[in-house]
């Protein structure tokens, strides 16, 4: 049966067997303390009264022995006494004990004391050491041991009961433990070879109790949601390489042959032509590496404070001669309160460009663009804000998708990577990027945590 072989069942059978060696362990001490302990306790007093009556046999005679076990026999004690001396005749001299074993068989004797001489008719029973003496006399000297009997006998019928009981209980439990377990190892199985098929679509079907499967089933079901996403993102990647790069591929190959026709005129434009495609395309694969690089975490920089407020007045500084070369106001703004981020300085200082560089398009002359940086709560906020022609409310959702470029962007150049490479630093750093409209223009904001996770 397949139920033998799976690890859940092995761990319930290792379960029950640890649970039956406890029990044992427990009855093991609960005899040691309640029978063991307490025998041992009587064998001793028995074998000190033994040798004393012997001595009192040798020295004083047997007169004095009958009348050593007669005290004996009337006192109080918490165990009844018992006795039996036969003379070196073979006659009964002294006895407590309605029965007895004719011949010696053992140092050692338990014997049904039933009937008490003194009238006594509960049933006990007796430890009893038995001694002969030189001259053939004959001593029996006992104690009650009913109580530790009792204790014996229930452990007996504890051990009797419990450990099968145990056992079966155990194992049919590990059945039954092992059998859910089973079925919702199955459930995840399920749903991993419905993604193995092909079909993405594939979750592990959760039964809504909390505990740990339907906890792992929801991380997974996660897990898998986060790889269509990222799939389904690489095959519009793919669609959108492919057709980014298509037009730009065929009018370098039509470059190409025209230069290659003999007697072709302008081989200058011609190759020129073909060089300013070779570097588009060039800068389109550095774009996508980079990218990727930041996506993936495998960028080498280590992360270190970056002062939020220098580097935006480092980025306004970089593409002021750009913005007075428009007649485009560029100015920074930023809190008096330093603001200090644990990051990348370089991939900060690309995205914060990358964002004026955008600004600065789409801003018409005598525009203005700002760029500053503040706190808000528990976020540094870093911010572009430009009077240019907007983002469409359509448009937003889809800017930082690769290549993704709005109607009103058709005409001005670029490859529509920049917003997704900015959108993978703000990532990286555990930050957002937002798209905010205003009265005039756009403001976009990156969003920091004050202290992001390296």
């Amino acid at each position: 049966m397949r139920i033998l072989h799976s690890l859940s069942f092995r761990l319930a059978l290792t379960y029950v067997a640890l649970l039956c060696l406890s029990l044992v362990t427990l009855l093991g001490v609960y005899y040691w303390v309640s029978a063991y302990a307490p025998m041992e306790e009587v064998k001793a007093e028995v074998a000190a009264e033994s040798a004393d009556m012997a001595q009192i046999y040798r020295t004083q005679g047997l007169a004095a022995l009958m009348q050593a076990l007669d005290v004996r026999a009337a006192r109080l004690d918490v165990r009844k006494p018992f006795h039996v001396l036969i003379d070196s005749k073979g006659h009964v001299r002294t006895a407590n004990l309605p029965s007895w074993p004719v011949y010696k068989e053992s140092a050692w004797l338990r014997i049904e004391a039933d009937i008490y001489r003194d009238g006594d008719e509960s049933d006990h029973e007796a430890l009893v050491w038995d001694q002969t003496f030189d001259d053939g006399a004959r001593l029996m000297l006992g104690k009650d041991i009913e109580d530790i009997d009792e204790v014996e006998e229930q452990l007996r019928a504890a051990a009797t009961w419990i450990l099968p009981s145990a056992l079966i209980l155990g194992i049919l439990g590990g059945a039954l433990m092992s059998r859910t377990i089973s079925n919702r190892l199955e459930a995840i199985n399920s749903a991993a070879r419905t993604v193995i098929a092909g079909d993405l679509s594939g979750r592990v079907l959760l039964r809504g109790s909390g505990d740990d499967f339907d906890r792992l089933g929801e991380t997974l079901n996660v897990m898998l949601s986060r790889i269509e996403e990222l799939l389904e993102a690489i095959r519009r990647v793919s669609d959108s390489v492919a057709h980014e790069l298509r037009t730009p591929l065929a009018r370098l190959l039509v470059s190409l042959e025209e230069m290659a026709e003999p007697g072709a005129d302008q081989r200058e434009a011609l190759l020129k032509e073909a060089t300013g495609e070779a570097r588009r395309l060039q800068r389109v694969f550095d774009a996508l590496l980079r990218i990727a690089r930041i996506e993936s975490g495998r960028h080498e920089d280590q992360p270190q404070p970056v002062a939020l407020a220098q580097l935006v007045e480092d980025a306004v500084e970089f593409y002021q001669p750009d913005a007075e070369s428009k007649a485009i106001t560029l100015r920074a703004a930023a809190d008096e309160a330093p603001i200090t981020l644990q990051g990348d300085p370089h991939l900060l200082f690309q995205a914060l460009i990358n964002l004026i560089d955008n600004a600065l398009k789409y801003t018409p002359r005598d525009g203005e663009v700002i760029v500053g940086v503040v706190r808000q709560g528990a976020d540094a906020v870093l911010y572009v804000s430009d009077t240019g022609i907007g983002i469409a409310d359509g448009d937003r959702e889809r800017l930082t998708e690769r290549f993704y470029r709005a109607d009103a962007a058709y005409g001005v150049p670029g490859e529509g990577l920049g917003l997704s490479l900015v959108a993978a630093v703000a990532a990286r750093h555990g930050g957002s990027l937002q798209f905010l409209g205003q009265e005039r223009g756009t403001r976009v904001e990156l969003r920091f945590p004050i202290y992001p996770l390296a």
